[in-house]
């Protein structure tokens, strides 16, 4: 298969998963204001992120256990009296899970760094796609420009990691979003991270979304 067949496969992946309902049931145990449909493109982000890869990459089995929790909008009280076209005045919080498995740990037996920068990653950039959605877009990731990380304290076998990605900004073309990965087991902050990035533009695949 070429590159260009491969990217088409994967476009058209990604299309599949953006189209298929997440059953009502599923919905129904993901917490938070934000109204179904909203919850429901967050879960199919974050199946769009972990279908690609083959079994055997790197933590794929358990990227792929990774579960939302909550998805809710808030007022942004930093944007309140400056509506712009109804896309300001809003921001997305997204919790998700995911238990830590043996394959995550590194040569010391502590969670990997890697493991952990590879989920910030995908939460907090389908927590852009998903507000970009509520608020009427078309709800597509674009490029990561930088996802800047601080690390806090080590985890071990048997914890839960939460990730609490808050978006701090959908406006003229960049993302922001900020995440808080914390052990739940253990109560204490494992890391922090930024991330910046471009909005897609519509293309007529999108557009048929």
């Amino acid at each position: 298969m070429s590159a260009a067949q491969g990217g088409a496969a994967r476009e058209a992946n990604m299309a599949r998963i953006l189209r298929e309902p997440i059953p009502s049931e599923y919905l129904s145990t993901i917490a938070g204001n934000a109204p179904s449909e909203v919850k429901a493109m967050a879960v199919k982000w974050l199946n769009v992120y972990h279908a690609p890869g083959p079994t055997g990459c790197f933590a794929g089995a358990s990227t792929r256990r990774t579960v939302v929790r909550e998805v809710s909008l808030v007022d942004d009280e930093n944007a309140r009296g400056l509506p712009v076209e109804g896309r300001v005045g809003k921001k997305l919080v997204l919790v998700s899970e995911v238990d830590i498995t043996d394959e995550l740990l590194d040569a010391r037996d502590r969670l990997s760094n890697s493991f952990v920068f590879a989920i910030i990653d995908e939460c907090v950039s389908s927590a852009v796609a998903t507000l970009d959605f509520a608020l009427g877009g078309q709800g597509m990731t674009g490029v990561s420009l930088s996802i800047n990380t601080t690390w806090h304290n080590a985890v071990f076998l048997g914890g839960r990691l939460r990730f609490v990605s808050t978006t701090m900004g959908v406006d003229g073309g960049i993302a922001s979003c900020r995440c808080e990965v914390w052990d739940d087991t253990q109560h204490q902050l494992v890391a922090t991270g930024v991330f910046s990035g471009m909005i897609a533009s519509p293309s007529p695949l999108t557009a048929r979304l």
